[in-house]
């Protein structure tokens, strides 16, 4: 999981030299064979950047080692997301898969590119929905874009399949059609208190799975129900990482797609509801407290000006900045020790206490480029 800590690490990674390989990447089809394969141009591109800089090329290729190890490993190109993020430094490997299109590039500087990972910590980031019915229980992972069916195997289908699976839990009871839902009607003799205990039953056996499944994803996780299934799932919850709030519908007959819209209103207000304040700020500010122009707004955040920033996703301009003369020159294409100046920027953010957020450009203010909100 993409936090916060993960973006402060990596800017804060000791060695001289740091490459950051950013790769979109096929989840299916044909064309997932087309991964290694673009991998290994990038990985080529890397090495003759690193032997332009004077490296030896035997040199380069046993730093390049461990990202080339990948290209050998089948099982590794099967469980692709939309995106991949290398990072490679002296003794230092990680891989990011990434739900979202990412710009091909290879980056080596004596920095990474942390901006491939902001818009996980923006509106980008994955969070799971959890469908709890006594029909079609199902997990869903998604983005604000995008939805997945990831539920696992060993879930029960339905509470109806599960008591034929189970003769210890056959009470007495028959079956009939409630909205859908697939309920259990009991006969005579049979109470309130019996029901619950047979769901309680069921939904242990959706929980235990789902976990499972949760802590290796370890995202948000929102629930989709009603009574008695939601107060009961909620009690029964083993994963750390729920939220308070839930999505209070049926969610039989409601497509994967709405559950997902659904959910993301409660995961916007629970984790994006300080970046959404200062967006309206934003809209409401002066101009002397706000700006588009990418300039100033660099100047202003070195020197610790901004509260927050907004940098369109995927966005590149290559230059410098003079600390000196505090001025920041462009150029149209990389040259010699040019940085990528808006992940500089976005470094410089963090590191002056500035919050940082990469969005769509739908979601830009005023759809600029760069925004930034200023404290005075």
């Amino acid at each position: 999981m993409v936090t916060e800590k993960t973006i402060r690490d990596l800017i804060q990674k000791n060695g001289k030299r740091k490459i950051t390989i950013t790769l979109p990447t096929e989840k299916v089809g044909d064309k997932r064979q087309q991964n290694p394969i673009r991998f290994k141009n990038l990985l080529n591109e890397t090495l003759q950047k690193l032997t332009a800089e004077g490296m030896k090329e035997d040199d380069a290729n046993t730093f390049l080692q461990p990202a080339k190890e990948l290209l050998g490993q089948p099982l590794f190109w099967s469980g692709m997301e939309q995106g991949m993020v290398v990072y490679l430094a002296e003794d230092y490997f990680e891989i990011f898969k990434v739900p979202y299109d990412i710009r091909e590039m290879t980056y080596v500087h004596d920095h990474f590119r942390i901006t491939p990972l902001m818009p996980m910590i923006s509106t980008n980031g994955s969070f799971c929905v959890l469908a709890v019915g006594q029909e079609n229980p199902r997990l869903l992972r998604c983005t604000r874009t995008n939805v997945k069916d990831i539920t696992p195997e060993d879930v029960p289908e339905s509470l109806k399949t599960w008591v034929g699976q189970k003769p210890e839990q056959q009470v007495q009871f028959h079956t009939g059609s409630s909205e859908g839902d697939g309920a259990i009607y009991f006969g005579h003799g049979a109470t309130e208190e019996d029901h619950k205990e047979l769901v309680q039953g069921f939904l242990r056996d959706v929980e235990r799975p789902v976990t499972k499944k949760m802590k290796q994803i370890n995202d948000p996780l929102v629930l989709a129900g009603t009574e008695p299934n939601l107060p009961i799932y909620k009690k029964i919850n083993k994963y750390s990482r729920i939220l308070e709030d839930a999505v209070d519908r049926n969610p039989n007959g409601i497509s994967d797609i709405q559950l997902r819209d659904m959910s993301w209103n409660v995961v916007r207000d629970y984790f994006l509801s300080e970046m959404y304040e200062y967006m309206e700020t934003y809209r409401e500010g002066s101009s002397d407290y706000i700006s588009r122009d990418l300039t100033e707004v660099i100047t202003s955040t070195v020197m610790g000006k901004s509260a927050a920033i907004f940098i369109t996703k995927d966005l590149v301009r290559w230059g410098k900045y003079d600390e000196e003369q505090h001025k920041v020159f462009f150029n149209n294409a990389p040259a010699n020790s040019d940085l990528d100046l808006m992940n500089w920027l976005t470094m410089k953010g963090i590191e002056t206490g500035s919050k940082v957020y990469i969005l769509s450009g739908e979601e830009m203010p005023d759809n600029s480029e760069v925004a930034a909100l200023f404290r005075y």
